[in-house]
């Protein structure tokens, strides 16, 4: 069963069904026991991006992290919940989402990823990075995406998820390093995929995200649960069940340039055609996928791509686009965002983390063009 991903329908967030849920996707790929052993210290490692509440979709929904630290325990593991929100603190993000709640009830400690640590290993392009000290002491990681769009890379599910090791301050120098090359930050986070070495991988799909994600979407009913010993598998079974290429999402595509990912992967419990979505919408086009030279894409940027605007009307002024932004794109004017596109790495930080949902994605004007003619011919 060490290829399998499996799928578990489950319709609402009731604890019990919830639970149920959990053990049956566990289950069917060999069980909590082959993960955790009595005495291990488990990581939760939820998506808790920043602090909404559960029916918003933006985080991993309290029930989900509630049924891990009772199987956790049941096999005899110790689990404490960890995560580096993108601009508040993990315990304001962990009040708003109902995940603190949880914990406390549980008598479940939340760690928040503040101790960054140098590690000297890595992948294809990125050898060394800064990971929290609490990740790398876990005996045991338990990943625990949430389904969403990401305006970036696609989708955001279990490879990304584990971005959310690295402490927040550092993730913009990341951003940074990856630039505005799309497959660059992809191949980012199929390194640090080598990096953290998570156990298991279960899936929030009961509600996910559609739209522009990952903070901005709209949530969409989904019914299931995944789950995986390998996130990659698990994401590649995601792009089965929208009905798109698996190299569409972009961590896809450079683990299969990379030599990685093509194992045959074993679909138990509900079968694909069972669970396919129709119909999802996914976000807007951040860029073409176009092989035109390095220089010709600079010089075309924004004609080329898709930039971020603030909807001022939306804006309660609260500056965290302004203090997220890596390449320091951002700034107030007579108490208006502006951006300077020629900073602007097209990160979608700012989108992340917005509360108010005031960031939105503009076409630049020559994929605008394009993107309309692609409608029209669909449409014949």
């Amino acid at each position: 069963m060490k290829n399998a991903v499996s799928i578990v329908t489950c319709e609402s967030y009731d604890e019990t069904d919830v639970l149920k849920g959990l053990q049956r996707a566990i289950d069917l790929i060999g069980g909590i026991e082959i993960f955790v052993q009595p005495g291990n210290r488990v990581l939760l490692k939820p998506n808790l991006l920043y602090g909404k509440s559960p029916e918003k979709a933006v985080t991993t929904h309290p029930s989900i992290v509630k049924g891990m630290i009772a199987i956790v325990r049941e096999a005899g593991g110790i689990p404490f919940i960890g995560d580096s929100p993108s601009i508040e603190s993990l315990n304001k993000a962990a009040e708003k989402s109902g995940i603190k709640k949880v914990a406390e009830e549980a008598g479940c400690p939340l760690v928040e990823f503040d101790k960054p640590v140098l590690v000297e290993r890595g992948g294809r392009i990125f050898k060394k990075w800064e990971i929290d000290r609490s990740v790398l002491e876990a005996d045991v990681i338990i990943n625990l995406p949430k389904w969403k769009t990401h305006s970036q890379v696609l989708l955001t599910l279990g490879v990304k998820n584990l971005f959310g090791c690295v402490p927040g301050s550092k993730k913009a120098l990341w951003h940074l390093k990856a630039g505005d090359d799309r497959k660059r930050f992809a191949q980012m986070l199929v390194d640090l995929y080598h990096v953290i070495p998570s156990s298991l991988t279960v899936l929030d799909g009961i509600l996910g995200m559609e739209g522009d994600g990952p903070g901005s979407g709209h949530p969409i009913s989904l019914g299931m649960i995944l789950a995986s010993r390998d996130p990659l598998h698990l994401d590649q079974i995601v792009c089965d069940i929208l009905g798109i290429s698996r190299k569409a999402l972009p961590t896809n595509r450079v683990a299969f340039e990379s030599g990685l990912g093509r194992d045959s992967i074993e679909v138990v419990g509900e079968p694909l055609e069972r669970v396919r979505i129709p119909n999802f919408i996914f976000p807007t086009l951040t860029e073409p996928d176009w092989n035109l030279p390095a220089f010709l894409k600079r010089a075309l940027k924004n004609a080329l791509t898709s930039k971020p605007a603030v909807e001022q009307e939306l804006c309660e002024a609260c500056h965290r686009c302004e203090e997220i932004c890596p390449a320091k794109a951002l700034t107030t004017e007579d108490g208006r965002r502006v951006f300077d596109y020629k900073k602007c790495i097209r990160c979608f930080c700012c989108l992340e983390v917005c509360p108010e949902g005031a960031v939105s994605i503009q076409p630049g004007w020559l994929l605008k063009l394009v993107n309309r003619k692609r409608m029209m011919t669909s449409r014949k």
